[in-house]
């Protein structure tokens, strides 16, 4: 049996690129529920929000597995 060791240099590469992005997507999301007057559209933003919070959980505990990170900077990931 193979011991798990991480995701590959590559995938951390895209994992930042996805928390990146959806970093982006959740502020807009919160933004934009602030700005808009129509209730059904600010219940799918504040869906969108909560989905993103969530996503971002996972990628963050996915990128603490990475190889490329050092201690110090798994730490700003918290």
């Amino acid at each position: 049996m193979m011991k798990h060791q991480g995701t590959a240099p590559h995938e951390s590469i895209e994992l930042h690129e996805l928390l990146t992005f959806k970093n982006v997507s959740l502020t807009k999301s919160v933004t934009m529920s602030k700005l808009v007057s129509d209730n059904e559209l600010k219940a799918i933003l504040h869906q969108d929000a909560v989905a993103c919070q969530q996503h971002i959980k996972e990628l963050k505990f996915l990128l603490e597995q990475s190889v490329l990170l050092t201690p110090d900077t798994k730490q700003t990931l918290s």
